[in-house]
């Protein structure tokens, strides 16, 4: 059984929330999460009709990492009209990092209309701009420990600070052959002209696929994110990278920020990012979406 259904971790996620709400808030239900998060979590069921979501972390950069999820999903929420979960604490007992945060009530995606909300809510998200690609500081997509140190043009950026790295680590853990990664190094040179270069820089979610665009009944919560200001068409390509979505979260999107003239031709191009950490991850079974994704641009 995991230790946050054994009951381990109640009296210090009961003092936080106290500590947050300034309620005499007591837990009276456990419920595990099973939506295949890389991290043990579930829903703590309170009084006062107050829940909340714990994630527990147990790797050695799980303080860190939680420290900078919630920090992200505190700038989402500054930085846009997009909603994101409130963050009650990041928590250390013994080797066990636990992120708390407020628990969203959240509706499966269903209608049109529904699929629509969350389309219009991701375009609102990119609406907020800056004029350099990254952040002020780093992030996590997973395991991965991103870079953000900004750039100027998305080519040097998605070049230096994405494929760059990911080659690198791939390279590193000899998953990936000689061949292939002369092959990324001259799409690298290339970017510049692949690269739209009169593309505002978004805040980006990060890793937007599906389990991370929650529905509350009325508008786009965001969890789970990864944030940094860059083409937002890389976040676009992520949204369908694992499943299939509906047209209408698309229409939608566009409707209210249009896509660019030539993202579907440029998709492949923001994916290879993803195939590079499928290959680090998993070895040479995605070797061959790799490669295809890489050669079509060469």
């Amino acid at each position: 059984m995991p230790k946050l259904l054994s009951g381990a971790f109640n009296t210090i996620i009961e003092r936080s929330v106290k500590e947050k709400t300034n309620q005499d808030w007591k837990i009276t239900n456990i419920i595990e999460n099973q939506n295949g998060a890389m991290h043990d979590a579930a829903l703590f069921q309170g009084n006062h009709h107050y829940n909340v979501f714990v994630k527990a972390g147990t790797n050695p950069f799980s303080h860190d990492q939680f420290l900078q999820e919630a920090w992200g999903l505190e700038f989402i929420r500054k930085h846009s009209a997009v909603k994101t979960p409130q963050i009650i604490d990041v928590v250390k007992e013994e080797s066990t990092i636990l992120l708390i945060m407020e628990a969203i009530p959240v509706r499966p995606v269903i209608t049109k209309q529904e699929w629509g909300v969350l389309g219009s809510g991701l375009a609102t998200l990119h609406k907020s701009t800056w004029d350099k690609c990254g952040l002020e500081t780093h992030s996590y997509l997973g395991i991965f420990r991103q870079d953000n140190t900004p750039k100027n043009t998305w080519a040097e950026f998605f070049g230096e600070r994405r494929l760059g790295d990911s080659m690198k680590m791939a390279v590193d853990s000899g998953k990936l052959p000689g061949r292939e990664q002369e092959s990324v190094e001259r799409l690298i040179h290339k970017l510049p002209e692949l690269c739209d270069p009169t593309q505002p820089f978004s805040l980006l979610h990060g890793d937007p696929w599906v389990g991370n665009l929650l529905f509350d009944g009325t508008q786009l919560v965001l969890i789970d994110c990864s944030i940094y200001y860059g083409n937002r068409e890389i976040d676009l390509s992520t949204v369908d990278f694992f499943c299939d979505v509906p047209s209408y979260f698309f229409d939608a999107y566009n409707e209210c920020y249009p896509i660019a003239p030539g993202y579907l031709d440029r998709k492949d191009l923001w994916k290879i990012n993803q195939w590079l950490g499928h290959v680090y991850l998993f070895g040479e079974k995605y070797l061959e979406a790799l490669m295809k994704a890489v050669n079509k641009y060469l």
